[in-house]
Parts: structure tokens; sequence; C-alpha cells
């Protein structure tokens, strides 16, 4: 007899067992009576067992009906879990099962998959991988670009915050849980790991969801996983001085592909300088671009995702903003050099840096940036509008002038006004759009403002932020007449689409408030928006809070280099004493 252990089968096997001992008593019955002279059972004996014999067979037959009606339950309920995940929330939870692994020994290591890791994945499902094979999408969502930290430098990756938003859906559910560690870089690592309850999802998971997965995360032809790597462009520091790279490490040579998670992708633009009223002492207003916002519509965009457009925004400014060490004497030398108290203020300004001093002719490249005053005191501010003129590609017109406004307080702001994204004049900007506009914003008001500062202020930013001052951390301010569709500020915070839309600008979403009835407040983990009619008087406000948020970046980004330094100093200090044991150590 080959008996079985699974749960379906016990029901049975406990009827026999009954069955069986039923006859046993029987036999011995008839053996007893041999004995005695008596060759038969009396009727009432027989029929008295096979009463027995019915009884128990009609309570095995209820204790299998009930252990049954207990497994489907069970099933029903696993069944629900499933059915309530979206099929992205299916195929993510996957891809996540396929790279981790609890440890099921004492000594056994657990498996863990990296944040960043998880991200380049879910792009790459959004793409369709390989780009030279593409395949159809296995998730849909949108992406939107992003500074993050990678490896110490900050990087602009492709960041899907839909795709972010379920993953926290999941640790929410108990499907996936969540491990935070320090790095020796003095910053937190997030991984994530599939749960028990995770994984018996998995297995129930069809063919229709696992299909798709196994073709992105295993390479052709194979079961061997495609594992994330990073390779780090020293040379290059606009943010775009490295690679996410897909490799399959089983065999040396093996398959291998580059993600395009970090190509930023350009729209056409139109916008104005944009300087708040409360930072301004006199001069001439602003300069409009209103009258060439139609040029915009002729450009071209460099979107390959087709953008589910959830919230837009009618008449935006924007405002990013950041802390440099200034002073009294720095802002005489910032006004010397932009010709403040000159006859022809302003002028032409640009990176390059002469070494020649003494030839005849400059040869310089195309991307100077046109300045022109608008107030100043010698040692307290100066405000000037700024036009960019970098020649961009692919048909990509970018009409870009924004007003700066510097301190000797420190507090640096550049604004911007949006006269038009591609085809949407004015009104209808969309997040998704706008996202890719301060892409641009962020990293050339960094390389205007390295231009006209002074030297001993570029060599505290270097020593700061560690030879990556082009890609500093700034704060956002998006002001904003109208918003559509116009809520309550707590159903903007509703886990879903409206602030995964948020987050495309602003960070990851913090709370939100309703400071009028027409006007809402949303803060962010990169900034925060305000949008309502009566926006603009709040201003004076925010713009302090800015400077103290840009205070605060700045201090933790100062004690982040000296800790490190302090490891440094500590691992030199073991090598020079370990230096008798080994010659090479120092």
């Amino acid at each position: 007899v080959v008996w079985s252990t699974k749960p379906q089968d016990t029901a049975k096997q406990r009827l026999i067992v009954r069955n069986f001992r039923v006859l046993v008593l029987q036999r011995t019955f008839e053996l007893s009576c041999k004995g005695a002279g008596k060759m038969s059972v009396s009727p009432e004996d027989d029929l008295e067992l096979e009463k027995t014999g019915d009884d128990d067979e009609e309570l095995t037959e209820s204790d299998s009906e009930e252990e049954e009606d207990t497994d489907d339950e069970d099933e029903d309920a696993e069944d629900e879990d499933l059915g309530a995940l979206t099929e992205n929330q299916r195929r993510l939870l996957y891809i996540i099962a396929c790279y981790t692994k609890p440890s099921l020994a004492d000594q056994d290591k657990s498996e863990w998959i990296r944040r960043n890791a998880l991200i380049v994945l879910i792009y790459e499902a959004i793409v369709g991988g390989d780009p030279d094979n593409r395949k159809p999408p296995v998730l849909e969502y949108d992406y939107a670009p992003s500074s993050q930290l990678i490896e110490g430098r900050r990087v602009w990756v492709n960041v899907p915050h839909e795709g972010n938003s379920d993953v926290d859906y999941l640790c929410e559910e108990g499907l996936v849980q969540v491990l935070k560690m320090a790095s020796d870089l003095h910053s937190s690592i997030t991984a994530y790991q599939v749960t028990d309850k995770g994984q018996q999802l998995v297995d129930r998971l069809s063919k229709i969801d696992k299909g798709p997965v196994n073709e992105l995360v295993y390479a052709p032809g194979t079961k061997n996983l495609m594992m994330v790597t990073w390779q780090m462009d020293e040379e290059v520091t606009d943010g775009t001085g490295g690679t996410f790279h897909l490799v399959d490490q089983t065999a040396p040579g093996g398959y291998e592909y580059q993600s395009s998670i970090t190509e930023t992708e350009d729209v056409s633009y139109v916008s104005s300088a944009y300087i708040p009223l409360c930072l301004r002492q006199g001069g001439r207003p602003t300069l409009s671009n209103a009258h060439r916002a139609h040029e915009s519509a002729a450009g071209e965009s460099q979107v390959k995702d087709v953008l589910d457009e959830v919230i837009t925004l009618n008449s935006v400014s924007i405002i990013v903003s950041e802390f440099m060490p200034y002073g009294a004497n720095n802002m005489v030398t910032t006004n010397d050099n932009l010709g403040s108290q000159q006859r022809v203020q302003g002028g032409l300004f640009t990176p390059s840096v002469e070494t020649d001093k003494v030839a005849t002719k400059l040869f310089i490249k195309p991307g100077m940036t046109k300045v022109d005053i608008l107030d100043y005191s010698l040692s307290n501010h100066v405000n000037f509008e700024a036009e960019i003129n970098e020649p961009e590609e692919g048909g990509i017109v970018q009409i870009e002038q924004f007003g700066i406004s510097l301190n000797a307080s420190g507090a640096c702001f550049y604004g911007m006004q949006i006269e038009a994204v591609q085809d949407r004049i004015r009104d209808g900007i969309s997040l998704d759009q706008l996202s890719r506009v301060l892409v641009d914003v962020q990293s050339d008001s960094s390389v205007v403002v390295d231009t006209i500062v002074t030297k001993h202020q570029l060599d505290l930013e270097k020593l700061i932020f560690r030879d990556d001052e082009e890609n500093r951390t700034k704060v956002k301010l998006i002001v904003a007449n109208e918003i559509v569709p116009h809520l309550l500020a707590e159903e903007y915070m509703d886990k879903g689409e409206y602030e995964n839309e948020l987050r495309q600008v602003i960070g990851d979403t913090k709370t939100a408030f309703d400071i009028s009835e027409h006007d809402v407040l949303i803060f962010g983990e990169e900034g925060l928006m305000l949008v309502g009619p009566n926006s603009r008087h709040h201003e004076p406000l925010l713009c302090s809070y800015l400077e103290v948020m840009n205070i605060d970046i700045f201090t933790r980004q100062f004690y982040a280099r000296l800790f490190f330094e302090v490891d440094f100093v500590r691992s030199m200090k073991g090598r020079v004493f370990n230096a008798d044991s080994d010659p090479d150590t120092v």
C-alpha cells in the first residue's frame, strides 16, 4: 500500500482503516463461533455490524467533506488574494521572487534585491529589455527622470514611480518585506525579499504572467539570471557619467546589454525669466517670451513612452533653490565678475577655462550664456536674467531663459515661467513633461552660477560634494494658478495615480494641506508644490522655507563628508600600524 500524506487523501485513508477494523471484528467473531460449535452469525449481529459500518462510513464521509471544505476555503482565500492584485503587481511580485530567497537554515544567507537594481529591472520591463532586440512591454508604467544617489554620486535615472508605489503596496500586504542597511558611504540601502505568503501566490501564477517575465530576467536560451551592474565614468560629471548593464555572470563573456535608464529624454519648451517679487529690490521687470510660445509646437520630443496624464497645471512657475557658501566679500566679487557697476553690464559667459593668457584669439565652443543685470547691491545681492544658448540635438527647440537671485546669506534662487511645452501653450502643462524641463533647469543653473562665483566657492563645493558639485541637490518649488483636477488636499494623497504623478516633480510625497478653499500646498522629499489663484501671495514665506531646507541639506552633506574623511583616516591609521607585517601596506 502506498500511503499518501496529501491532505485531500487523509479522509479516504481514514475510511479504509475503519472499514478494515469492522472486517477484522467480524472475522474474529466468526472464528470464535466456530470454536464453540456455531457456524454462523446471527442476523441481528450481522445487521448491527452493518449499521456500525454505515455509521463509520457516514462519519468519515462527513469528516472528509469538512476537510475538503477547509481546503477549498484556503484555496479560495489564496485565489482571492491573487485576484486582488493587478497584472502589473503580479508580474512585479514574480520579478522580486526570481531574485530573492529566504534562508532555509541558520547558517544559510538570505538573498535580497537592492532597490536600484529593482528600479532598473522595472524600467527594462517597461521599454522591452535589450535595445537591439526589443520585446513587448512586460509592465505598463510611466517613468520620469529623477536624481538618484548611486555609489556616492548623483545620477539622473528614469524612475518608474508607479512601479515603486506597487512595491510599497506589496509590502503593505505582507507579500514583500523591506530591509534597511547602512553603507560605508554613510547612506542607507534599501532591499526587498518575497515573503512566504508572497511565494505561495507566486507558485499559483499562470504562464501568462511568468512567461514575459522569464524572457526579461533570464539570459536567452538559459536559466541564468541577468544581474544588474553599475559602471561609472569618472571623467563625465554632468549626471550622465555612468551606465547600468544587465549581465549574465555565470560564464565569462556571457550575454550582456546596456540599459537606457540613465538617458534622460528632452522635450521642446519656451520659458521666460521669473524672480518672485519678494526677492526684487527695484530695477526693470523681467522680459517675457510669450510671443515665442508657438515655436515649441514645431520642436520634436524624445519621449518614447506614451504618457498617462492625470494632473495638469495652468500658468506654471518653477523656482529651484540651493545654498552656496557666500558672504559680503564673495558678493562683491560676484558683482564685479558680472560687471554690475560697469557702463555695459552683463554680457556673454562660458564655462570654458582659458589657459593661453597672451594669445591674440580665443576659440570658444557653442553654448554661451547671455546675462542681463536687473538690480543689485554691491555686498548684499544681485538679480539678473540668464539666457542659455546651448545647441540641441534631434530637432529639439528649447528657448531657455530664467531669472537668478544670489544673496550674501547663501540663498540662491533660479526661477522660470513656463510659456509652452510641446503644443501646450501656458496652460495644460502635464507633470510628465514638467519633470523633463526640471532636469534642464537643475543642470543648467549649476553651469551658469559656477561661471560667475569665486574659485574659493567652487573649491568648497568640490570638497563638500566630493567632486560631484555639478549634480548637487537642489530644492524645487512649483507654483501654479490652477491645478486640474482641483481636489481636496487629502484626495491627492491617495497612494495611487494622483500621488504617483506628484512624485515625478517633487519626489516622494509627505503631506498636503488645504490652506484656503482654492489653494493646496503639497510637500515632497525634493520640494513642494503650491497651486491655486492665491498662490503667489505666499511666495515670501515659501522662499524663506526653501532657504532653511537648503541649509539643512548642505549641513547634512557636510557631516557626511566629514564622517567619510574620518573613516579614511582611521583606515590609513590601521595600515600605518601594520606596515611592519606587510611592506606593501603603505
